[in-house]
């Protein structure tokens, strides 16, 4: 093997450069070693830290999605079912309306007789409601030209609607419930309850109900009700036969 020569570098410091053959392992020294040094130690500290950026949003994905998961907008609930129902006799002559009158029931019901025009009769069982709701049927019982019964109690706005039938009559057992408007403050000015309640009463009187009748049924306070006997009923042109 012949003697490695090592050359020398500026002031001296040796290049190890093995010059016999074999793999060539540059050590560098002096200034041109130390710069050579700081470019490599910069290009290191850079990939660390593309490393660690990569490595925090690799980190951040699965976070990022959980966030997401739980401030995502929840699919919208079905609607509540509706607190009345309306059910068609077998023979298709009769509409029965259960439950509280609620938004919905005046449409629910003109559509059902708009495709069964074999329906004379509406029976009516239900707590009362929403006044609006019930103007809006009393339109439509005076549409379809139907005749009106109670079965069970109907009671408040029920007897608003039951009052527009042509022919009105009771069930065995059932009872009509009336009592006053609350005549509470108007709600943000927009509502007078009494002019409400006059304007529902025009309703009555249009139907041939008693005068006396109807300001003893207005009178009675709203937390209460007054269910009048059947003979009562007639006598004030309420009902046309039990």
């Amino acid at each position: 093997m012949g003697a490695e020569r090592r050359l020398r570098g500026p002031a001296g410091y040796p290049l190890d450069f093995p010059l016999a053959g074999g793999r060539v392992s540059p050590i560098l020294s002096g200034s041109a070693g130390r710069a050579r040094r700081g470019a490599g130690m910069a290009t290191e500290e850079t990939v660390m830290k593309a490393a660690g950026a990569i490595a925090l949003l690799i980190l951040a994905i699965p976070a990022s999605a959980a966030i997401s998961a739980a401030y995502r907008t929840p699919a919208p609930l079905p609607p509540p079912p509706a607190p009345y129902t309306l059910t068609l006799s077998a023979d298709g002559g009769r509409v029965d309306l259960q439950g509280v009158i609620d938004f919905g029931v005046t449409a629910d019901l003109a559509a059902l007789l708009a495709g069964t025009p074999d329906v004379r009769l509406l029976r009516l069982q239900s707590p009362g409601g929403r006044v609006a709701e019930a103007r809006g049927l009393v339109n439509v019982v005076r549409r379809f030209a139907l005749a009106t019964t109670a079965r069970g109690d109907c009671a408040s706005a029920c007897t608003l609607v039951f009052i527009a039938g042509h022919s009105r009559a009771l069930d065995p057992g059932a009872r009509l419930g009336f009592h006053g408007y609350n005549l509470r403050a108007p709600i943000f000015g927009l509502i007078d309850p009494a002019a409400e309640m006059a304007r529902d009463a025009a309703v009555f009187r249009a139907a041939g109900v008693s005068p006396a009748f109807l300001d003893r049924a207005m009178a009675v306070p709203h937390q209460t009700m007054w269910f009048p006997e059947p003979a009562e009923l007639i006598a004030a042109g309420i009902i046309d036969r039990r």
